[in-house]
């Protein structure tokens, strides 16, 4: 399942190797048109030229950081309409540049729509070369490009599959599976922005394992790692789609939660408390119980001041006796 997630993923194209593939393509083009020119070909020459806008507006959108992945599309699709264009006067002069755009259209497009956008892209290139070539060429450069598509087709899951599988590695914690910190500052320092300028709700919930030093210490580090390992499954089952699970360190995890406000969390809080108190851990010889610190976003806080007030919150928790939930106490 992770490696089809990253295959949705693989659209993301690296903006260094966004801005390469444009220059490829303005190069490409801006020569291809001059050689129409010197060859009284106005029409292409005026259609290459065209093609050269949405290319070097994408390319400076990306330059300037600004780059969207629907403009990155929307400039392929503007490409692959002129040199479809392009076929039906040239034939099979043109059907060679259908072979690099087979290629792009798996590193900006899903998996799903790559193939099938590539393979009617094609198709209509074949069937415009014919107005010029004939059946028996074009249908030697049919078989060559749809075994391009093909071949980038297992290339593209190759890869995602091995991005997938480098990600879950560098983003995961092993013992847990639950997120490392790795990524959290990031995560939560987009709930904030989201939080400035959209007003989308978010809490943390710090959570931490009751007298866990005394597990480890009188039962030893494996029966600790079993409670680590089974408390994050019974956490993560509860949570929602919208709510991320991060081993904090130790014994601590901490859940982030959009859509999120204070009452929900408390709510959520609570009943992963029960869930905790109710759950029989196998091979772990003791009750185990948990202490909940609830922060809601506020407008002022910074990324540190969000986690100081989970973490005091957390601290009062314990202080008043552990197995309870306590909401930020700053007011």
């Amino acid at each position: 399942m992770k490696y089809m997630t990253a295959l949705q993923d693989s659209k993301r194209l690296p903006r260094n190797a966004s801005i390469a593939f444009h220059l490829a393509a303005l190069l490409t083009f801006f020569i291809y048109a001059l050689y129409r020119l010197t060859h009284d070909d106005l029409f292409l020459f005026t259609l290459f030229s065209l093609a050269l806008v949405p290319i070097s507006i994408s390319l400076g959108l990306e330059i300037k950081h600004r780059g969207a992945i629907l403009h990155k599309q929307i400039t392929l699709i503007l490409v692959c309409i002129t040199i479809a264009i392009s076929c039906y006067s040239l034939g099979y002069k043109s059907l060679i540049y259908v072979f690099p755009t087979i290629f792009i259209f798996f590193f900006i497009f899903n998996f799903k729509n790559a193939s099938s956008i590539s393979s009617f892209y094609v198709l209509i290139c074949l069937i415009a070369a014919l107005n010029i070539e004939t059946y028996s060429l074009v249908w030697r450069f049919g078989v060559a490009i749809f075994d391009c598509i093909i071949f980038a087709a297992i290339f593209a899951y190759i890869i995602a599959k091995q991005k997938a599988a480098l990600i879950y590695l560098a983003t995961t914690d092993e013992l847990t599976g639950a997120l490392n910190r790795k990524n959290l500052a990031t995560s939560l320092s987009s709930s904030i922005e989201s939080f400035k300028h959209t007003g989308t709700d978010t809490s943390l919930l710090l959570i931490d394992i009751d007298h866990f030093k005394t597990v480890n210490d009188t039962y030893g580090h494996l029966v600790g790692d079993k409670l680590l390992t089974q408390f994050s499954e019974v956490i993560k089952h509860l949570l929602p789609a919208e709510a991320k699970l991060f081993r904090f360190g130790g014994e601590e995890f901490l859940v982030q939660y959009e859509h999120c406000d204070l009452q929900k969390a408390l709510e959520m809080a609570q009943r992963l408390k029960q869930a905790v108190n109710q759950t029989d851990f196998d091979g772990v010889p003791v009750n185990v119980s948990c202490s909940i610190g609830v922060a809601e976003l506020r407008i002022s806080d910074s990324l540190e001041e969000w986690l100081k007030q989970s973490d005091i919150a957390l601290y009062a928790a314990k202080k008043s006796g552990r197995n309870r939930v306590v909401s930020r106490l700053d007011k």
